[in-house]
């Protein structure tokens, strides 16, 4: 059996590591295919880590609320605040309990919330899931227009920030971005949506006027997504001179984040030895700003010929993260794409072929159902094969 055999059990155990070394503890986190467990359950069950101690806060347990924060308190536990958000931006999270009084929280110290959220957001995210972007995108702006709530107004446009992304619709997405929620809180607890390139796209060239506006003005993060939009371009110099001069940002998550887009034109000839420097960097990241990076990473490993650790990477983003969905689709798409070589690279009518078809045909299916709107799911749908099982068994030799 040759050494790079990515065969169906080997998938099953990347995503099991994949999930079993990343819990997500984010409100409104990512939403795990069916049948899959979350991630903090399989890591409790693989690793037996011990469940994180929840405190609830006594002065209004006994009332009825319909919002709640949860707050890191140190030492593994979660204190359970229960109250009315009254505001969540850079500055923090301000509870407002049932007798009046205002709880202030620093931003470092959310682990999630949960807030009151209307039947239009909803709606649009459960079209969301079910793959219809273009009519989540409307029912989000639908629920933002009538929202009361000024920081419930700027986390909806993350998310229509992430629909315009999801569209290939850059120039959108980075005005809604720049204009909608930056501008309004330039330290914005949402800045997870920042609609990033990570791949050579036509649609950039649409944002290219904007982008050079923000090279040199505005938030750092402005600056970022100037940058990471021109690196492809022909003012790609200026966009590496921003981009060194961020890699020093007393923000650390976008110095990290300016390393990654500088990535981008180094993946190709970095070197083995370097890899894991690049990994423990993305590790540090928060976990809805880690699928671009990851993206780059199984480039990096597949240009070593690592295919197992290749496969992890591209894996990752789809299984943790799939709410950037331009990303996870594009992910999916390169996965499929490596399974599908190394079945070129063995007979035909061997075993191990057929393990590398199936985990082709399989990989195939979960872009098309998952990511209908992603450009890679047009073209896998005329590379699904008619015959293919569709009970999930392994594909006969020779089909």
């Amino acid at each position: 059996m040759p050494q790079q055999v990515f065969a169906r059990e080997t998938i099953f155990w990347c995503a099991l590591f994949t999930l079993s070394f990343n819990a997500v503890g984010v409100a409104h986190g990512p939403i795990l295919p069916s049948g899959w467990e979350s991630p903090s359950e399989v890591r409790a069950q693989v690793w037996h880590v011990l469940p994180v101690e929840m405190e609830t806060d006594s002065s209004t347990a006994e009332n009825t609320v319909e919002e709640f924060v949860e707050i890191r308190a140190g030492a593994g536990r979660i204190q359970r605040w229960r109250g009315e958000i009254v505001n969540f931006s850079g500055t923090g999270l301000i509870l407002r309990l049932s007798d009046g009084t205002e709880k202030h929280f620093p931003v470092d110290k959310v682990a999630s919330f949960s807030p009151n959220t209307s039947s239009l957001c909803q709606q649009a995210m459960e079209r969301l899931s079910e793959g219809a972007v273009s009519e989540a995108l409307a029912l989000f702006a639908r629920a933002r227009s009538v929202e009361p709530r000024e920081w419930r107004r700027r986390e909806i446009t993350a998310h229509i920030v992430r629909c315009y992304h999801a569209l290939g619709d850059y120039a959108r997405a980075a005005e809604e971005f720049v204009d909608r929620l930056i501008a309004l809180d330039p330290q914005s607890p949402f800045v997870w949506c920042i609609p990033l390139a990570w791949f050579p796209e036509e649609t950039l060239s649409l944002a290219g006027p904007q982008a050079r506006n923000w090279l040199n003005s505005g938030p750092a993060w402005v600056q970022l997504l100037g940058a990471s939009y021109l690196l492809d371009s022909p003012a790609s110099a200026q966009a590496v001179t921003v981009l060194e001069r961020l890699r020093s940002a007393s923000d650390k998550t976008v110095a990290v984040l300016a390393s990654a887009q500088l990535g981008r034109r180094e993946w190709q000839a970095v070197q083995p030895e370097q890899l894991p420097q690049w990994e423990n960097a993305i590790e540090g990241l928060p976990d809805r700003l880690k699928a671009g990076p990851c993206y780059l990473l199984g480039l990096a490993w597949k240009q070593q010929k690592a295919i197992d650790r290749s496969m992890v990477w591209f894996l990752k983003p789809p299984l943790l993260w799939p709410d950037n969905r331009r990303v996870a689709a594009r992910c999916l798409w390169e996965a499929a794409e490596l399974a599908g070589k190394l079945a070129a690279t063995v007979p035909p009518d061997s075993g191990d072929a057929a393990d590398y078809q199936y985990e082709y045909q399989t990989l195939v299916k979960e872009l098309v159902r998952r990511f209908p709107e992603a450009p890679w799911a047009a073209r896998a749908r005329a590379e699904i094969r008619p015959n293919a099982p569709k009970d999930g068994s392994r594909l006969p030799d020779g089909l």
